[in-house]
C-alpha cells in the first residue's frame, strides 16, 4: 500500500528541525519604522535559492519530512491561496510537513516553509492554521533572514559565517543549533537585535493582512497565539515556536487590534472540510493522538465538518489496524457523497489494494486521473496501484510524466526506483536511485549510482547524458561543502 511506502520513506529521514526565524523579544510599537529594503547586500536572490535548495536536501536527510501526498496537497493549496495575496514574492514557495508532535513552524532561504504536524493538531480552525503560514510567508517575502545578515555585516563576515553554520547545526540538532545561534546573536550589536524584533512585528502586520486578503478570519492569528501564550505562560519548556516567536501581552494585543479592524471590512469564507480532514489524518496516522472511541464520539458532533472528518479518521484507524472491510464500510458514505475527494480516494485505494482488488482500484483511479490529470494524490496512487497490479509500463509512464512537473517529489521517485527494479531495468533503476539520493543530499552515493547506470547504458548518447549529470552532481556536492 502507499501508506507502507510512505512509512519506509519516513525512515530515511530522522532527526529534528528547529525554526530558523530567530527572535529575541516582542516589539512594543504598533507603527513600524523604516528598516530598509528587503535585503540583498549580502545575498542575491539566485544565491538564496541555491542555498535554500541545499538546506532542503539536508533537511530531507536529517528530519522526518512527510511524504503523504494528501497532506502535502492540502498544505500547498492553503499556502498558494495565501501567496496569491502576498506582495514582494521573489521566488516560488515550497511548503512541506515535518512529522513532529511539537508545535512549530519555520521559514528559511529560498521560499521554503515547514510546518510540524503537531501544529495543526493544536489549532481549532483553518484560519488559525493559515495564520501561522501567513506569518512565515511574511518572513520569506520580506527576506528577513537575509536582511538580518545585512545587519550582521557590520560585525564582519565571521558573524555571518557563524549564523549560517548555526542554522545548519540546528537542522541536525535543534538544541545545539539554538544554543549556537543564541551565542552568535549575543555577540552582535544592539542594532542587529533590534532588527530581529522589528522583523517579528513586520511579519505580524503583513501576515494578518495576507490572512484577511485571502478570505480567512484575521482573528485566527491573535486567537491562536494568545491561547498558546496563556497555555504555556509558566511552562519550564515551552514549545519551540514560543522560543523563536516570543509572545508578549502587548504584541498579542496589537495583533488583536489590527485583526478586529480588518475583520470589520471583510466577509470570512467558511469552507473548512479539507482542514478538518487534514487534521484528522494527522491525528490518526502521523502523531497517534486518536483512537476509535474518540472517532465515534466526534462523529456525533453538531459541526458537520468535524463529524465527517471523524468518520474519515475512523476509516483510517480501521484500515491501519488491518480491518479493510470495516474501513470500507466507514468510508463508503463519504465516498458516495464526494467520489473525487482526494482524501477519500487515497484511503479507498489503500483499502482496495489491501483486498487485492487491483482492477477496481485501477478503474477508479483512471477515471479520477482523466478528471484531474495534474493532481498529485491521484497520480501517485494511480502509479502505485498500477505497479501493485503488475502494470509496470503504465506506472513508469505516470511517474516519469509527473516528475517532470514535480522533480523533487521523493515519494514518486521512490516508486519509480521500485518500478524499474521490478521490471529488471537496472540502468534506469540506478539513475532514478541517484536522483532520490541527491534529493537527500547524499551526493557520494548518488554519483556512484550514476556510474553504475553509466556502465550499464547501451548507447553513446545515453552515456554522455549520464556523464553530464555526474558532473552536475559533483558541482552540487562542492557547493554543499562550501556551505558547511
Amino acid at each position: 500500500m502507499l501508506y507502507s511506502l510512505l512509512s519506509r520513506c519516513a525512515a530515511l529521514t530522522i532527526g529534528l528541525l528547529f525554526a530558523l526565524s530567530v527572535s529575541t523579544a516582542a516589539a512594543q510599537q504598533t507603527r513600524l519604522p523604516d528598516i530598509g529594503t528587503a535585503g540583498g547586500a549580502v545575498m542575491s536572490i539566485d544565491r538564496e535559492l541555491a542555498i535554500g535548495d541545499m538546506y532542503m536536501r539536508q533537511i530531507r536527510a536529517s528530519a522526518p519530512v512527510v511524504g503523504d501526498p494528501v497532506l502535502n496537497a492540502y498544505l500547498h493549496d492553503v499556502g498558494t491561496r495565501l501567496v496569491r495575496n502576498t506582495s514582494d514574492v521573489n521566488f516560488p514557495f515550497k511548503f512541506f510537513w515535518v512529522n513532529q508532535d511539537q508545535i512549530n513552524a519555520f521559514a528559511f532561504f529560498g521560499g521554503h516553509i515547514g510546518m510540524n504536524t503537531g501544529l495543526i493538531a493544536e489549532t481549532r480552525n483553518e484560519s488559525e492554521f493559515a495564520s501561522v503560514l501567513a506569518h512565515e510567508i511574511a518572513h520569506v517575502s520580506q527576506r528577513h533572514i537575509v536582511r538580518n545578515m545585512d545587519a550582521m555585516e557590520r560585525s564582519g563576515p565571521a558573524a555571518i559565517a557563524t549564523m549560517l553554520g548555526s542554522i545548519l547545526l540546528g537542522i541536525v540538532n535543534p538544541e545545539l543549533g539554538m544554543a549556537a545561534i543564541s551565542a552568535s546573536m549575543a555577540g552582535m550589536q544592539q542594532r542587529s537585535i533590534n532588527y530581529t524584533r522589528l522583523f517579528e512585528q513586520e511579519a505580524d502586520r503583513i501576515g494578518i493582512d495576507i490572512l484577511a486578503q485571502s478570505g480567512f478570519d484575521p482573528m485566527g492569528a491573535p486567537d491562536f497565539f494568545g491561547r498558546l501564550a496563556e497555555k504555556y505562560r509558566y511552562a519550564s519548556k515551552p514549545p519551540e515556536m514560543l522560543l523563536t516567536h516570543p509572545l508578549s501581552e502587548s504584541r498579542i494585543a496589537d495583533t488583536r487590534i489590527r485583526a478586529e479592524r480588518l475583520k470589520q471590512n471583510m466577509e470570512v469564507r467558511r469552507n473548512e472540510l479539507s482542514y478538518w480532514l487534514a487534521k484528522y489524518r494527522v491525528l490518526t496516522r502521523h502523531i497517534g493522538r486518536y483512537n476509535e472511541t474518540a472517532a465515534r464520539n466526534d462523529m456525533q458532533s453538531s459541526n458537520p465538518d468535524i463529524a465527517t472528518a471523524a468518520q474519515y479518521g475512523l476509516a483510517i484507524l480501521l484500515l491501519d489496524s488491518d480491518q479493510p472491510q470495516q474501513a470500507a464500510e466507514a468510508l463508503a458514505p463519504l465516498l458516495e457523497k464526494a467520489p473525487y475527494n482526494t482524501f477519500y480516494l487515497d484511503v479507498q485505494t489503500d483499502i482496495l489494494l489491501a483486498q487485492q482488488r487491483f482492477d477496481e482500484a485501477l478503474a477508479m483511479l483512471e477515471q479520477a486521473y482523466q478528471r484531474m490529470p495534474n493532481e498529485r494524490t491521484v497520480t501517485i496512487n494511480f502509479a502505485n496501484a498500477a505497479m501493485q497490479a503488475g502494470q509496470l509500463d503504465l506506472a513508469i509512464k505516470l511517474l516519469r510524466d509527473f516528475l517532470i512537473r514535480e522533480s523533487t517529489n521523493t515519494v514518486a521517485m521512490s516508486l519509480l526506483v521500485d518500478a524499474y527494479r521490478r521490471r529488471g531495468d537496472t540502468s534506469n533503476m540506478h539513475e532514478a536511485r541517484a536522483e532520490l539520493l541527491a534529493l537527500h543530499g547524499q551526493f557520494d552515493q548518488a554519483i556512484n549510482s550514476l556510474h553504475n547506470a553509466h556502465a550499464q547504458s547501451s548507447t553513446t548518447l545515453e552515456q554522455r547524458r549520464l556523464q553530464a549529470r555526474i558532473e552536475q552532481l559533483m558541482a552540487m556536492q562542492r557547493q554543499l561543502e562550501k556551505l558547511g
